[in-house]
């Protein structure tokens, strides 16, 4: 396990309206299985609240986001396929459709980059177009 600084950019939204988050944190990288697994705290999601993340890298093909605490999820992005996924707030839960449109991965023991853009649905209406730009540098 390594720590690392991890840069996030993340937009989301329909047509020319887009929100923006970038953030910086600190974290770590490891290689579990052949995966690049990155934890870290993200305040970003909820002000002022406990939520872990983790993001599993397989290759070219898949990302996985899974948060804890608060605010709990489990998205999987894989490229071309719509999945199922389970998205949890305080104020209740949902089922959300997400479709996988790119995945680019560099990750390597050292850092690198995960780009992964997708689009999110409930009962196959479009809600918003996501891109998601993680760099990771080791400390």
């Amino acid at each position: 396990m390594k720590k690392v600084m991890i840069k996030i950019r993340g937009t989301q939204g329909l047509g020319k309206k887009k929100d923006i988050i970038e953030f910086t944190t600190e974290g770590t990288l490891r290689k579990v299985d052949g995966d690049f697994v990155l934890s870290y705290l993200d305040g970003a999601v909820i002000q002022n609240a406990e939520v872990k993340t983790r993001v599993i890298a397989s290759g070219n093909k898949s990302v996985t986001l899974e948060r804890s605490g608060e605010v709990k999820s489990k998205l999987f992005i894989e490229k071309g396929v719509r999945n199922s996924c389970f998205y949890s707030v305080p104020e209740g839960s949902l089922t959300l459709g997400i479709y996988g449109k790119e995945i680019e991965n560099s990750l390597s023991e050292d850092g690198g980059k995960i780009k992964m853009v997708y689009t999110l649905d409930a009962d196959l209406r479009l809600i918003s177009e996501n891109s998601v730009e993680i760099n990771v540098e080791g400390r």
